[in-house]
Parts: structure tokens; C-alpha cells; sequence
């Protein structure tokens, strides 16, 4: 009765959060055949048993105290457990999956679109272009950082909303990750490519740093485009003067993906699909605090 009043409480993204936990840790307990305290996937477990935790933790700590502190660190949860389980994920996608995606990816895009378009686009390679690109790349995590911040402060039911659509999005993101985990065209398909994609600081910069910001299982669907697609519209409802300025990096985001040869075509279109989605689930939260006093 406790858990099904838990879930009854909770917010939309708890759920698909919650359900993208339990399921991996079903399939961590399966590929160990049991816990073991000396088997590889025993700290995986444990990770995963205290992200659990820590989520109906965060429905507890409201009933104790309805207070703006409580509110907002029911929320806080979720950058938190975001970052946690994304760096994981570099171990974890190997203990339950066997192999990497990459090739049904490719494939996907040849029937779609009848080849890469990282290939096709080499034709229009330029140091500035590149450059310019490799910024708004980047641009992605300042955009994500910003938006967290300046949401989570704001009034606490359009706080609600936002990181009800934002973190639905990531759970069904990280869902993807762990079913199709793929590395990407740079690395898998690095000798289909002829021109060279040469840059000036920031590209070098980039290039330096991009080995430590991925968990070579980051890939379907491209949560670059599916989160600054989905921060781009909501600051087009609640944010109108923010949509304009992010208006032009957020379409460099969404163009860079492909000619940086870090996704796949459906991957960026599994992203828009999945901002939409996400997007949705932000007129379901706002029914849902409209309906609630207070």
C-alpha cells in the first residue's frame, strides 16, 4: 500500500525515472545471475538500489514537509542521479548488453536517407565552419546548466513542470542508451571519412575534452537535440526573450550532431520525436499543478 501510494504521489518524471531504474536493475541482477559481493556488477546494484532509494526519498521528504526547501530538493534529485547513472553507464552497458548497435544504426540511416549524411556533408567542411559548430556543441551544456538552475528557482509549480518534461526526457533517453548503446560514427566509421575535420581553439578543445563527457553508449537517440530542443520550446512558452537568444545555437546544436559525426541521422530525429513527447508531458504537469490548491 506504501509503494502504491508513492507512485500515486509522484510526479510524472519520478515514474519514467523510477521505471528506467528498476529495469536496469533487473537486468543487472539477471547478467549476474544473482548478488554476489565479489562480482562486477555488485557496486552496479548497489548504485542502482540507492538511486531507487534516494527517488522514493524525495516523494517522502514532501509529505514531512510541503515547504519551498522540501519542494526543491525533491527536484535537485535528478541532476544528481542524471549525471551518476550517465557516467555508470560506461560500465554497466557491457555487463547487460552484448555488443554495441552501431551497425543496425548505419543501416537504419541507409534505408532512411540512403547513407550518412556526416559523409555527405564532408563536401562543406571549413576551418570556420568547424569551429563555429564545435561552439555550439558546447553551447548544449551551458544551455542545460543555466536552464536547471534558473528553473529550479523559479515559482516552484513552473519549476514542477519543467523538470517533470525534462527529466521524463532523460529517463526514456537513458532507456535508449542501455537498449541500443552505440559509440557513433567518429569512432566506428572513422575510416569511411576522407576529409579531416580541422578547427582552430575550441574544435581542439572539444576534441581534447569529448573522451571524458561520454560513456561510449550515448548515442540513441541524441539527447543533444532531444534536450535543447526541448529547453528551445518551453523557453518559447514561459521564456520568450531566452527562445530568441538560443533560437540560432540550438539550431547549430541540432546540425552539428551530424557534421561533427557524433550521431546518426535517427538519432537526431529520435531526439526531436522525444523532445516532443517530453514537451507533452509539460501540458499533462501543468494540468496536473492547475488542478492542485496552493
Amino acid at each position: 500500500m506504501a509503494v502504491i501510494n508513492l507512485w500515486r504521489e509522484s510526479m510524472y518524471h519520478e515514474r519514467i525515472f523510477a521505471s528506467f531504474v528498476l529495469f536496469t536493475l533487473i537486468r543487472l541482477w539477471i547478467a549476474a545471475g544473482g548478488f554476489s559481493p565479489h562480482s562486477p556488477h555488485s557496486p552496479h546494484i548497489a548504485l542502482y538500489t540507492g538511486s531507487l532509494m534516494l527517488i522514493a526519498f524525495g516523494t517522502v521528504v514532501t509529505r514531512v514537509s510541503d515547504s519551498s526547501w522540501a519542494q526543491r530538493s525533491r527536484l535537485v534529485i535528478y541532476p544528481i542521479l542524471m549525471n551518476v547513472l550517465f557516467v555508470d553507464m560506461r560500465a554497466v552497458s557491457p555487463l547487460i548488453n552484448d555488443g554495441k548497435r552501431d551497425s543496425v544504426l548505419w543501416e537504419i540511416d541507409r534505408l532512411l536517407v540512403g547513407g550518412s549524411l556526416s559523409i555527405r556533408l564532408q563536401q562543406f567542411i571549413s576551418p570556420a565552419l568547424t569551429e563555429l559548430l564545435s561552439f555550439c556543441y558546447m553551447f548544449f551544456m551551458i544551455y542545460l546548466f543555466l536552464s536547471m538552475l534558473a528553473w529550479l528557482f523559479s515559482n516552484i509549480k513552473t519549476a514542477r513542470i519543467f523538470y517533470s518534461g525534462l527529466f521524463s526526457l532523460y529517463g526514456i533517453g537513458y532507456f535508449g542508451y542501455t537498449l541500443v548503446p552505440a559509440i557513433g560514427p567518429y569512432i566506428v566509421y572513422a575510416d569511411r571519412f576522407s576529409v579531416p575535420l580541422n578547427g582552430w581553439f575550441l574544435t581542439d578543445f572539444l576534441t581534447a575534452i569529448y573522451p571524458s563527457g561520454t560513456n561510449y553508449t550515448d548515442i540513441f537517440p541524441s539527447l543533444h537535440v532531444a534536450v535543447s530542443a526541448y529547453l528551445l520550446f518551453f523557453d518559447m512558452k514561459w521564456r520568450r526573450a531566452r527562445f530568441w537568444i538560443c533560437l540560432l545555437p540550438c539550431a547549430g546544436i541540432w546540425f552539428s550532431t551530424i557534421y561533427l559525426r557524433y550521431h546518426y541521422f535517427v538519432d537526431v530525429m529520435a531526439g526531436f520525436a522525444l523532445a516532443a513527447f517530453a514537451l507533452y508531458i509539460t501540458r499533462l504537469a501543468r494540468l496536473r499543478e492547475e488542478s492542485t490548491p496552493g
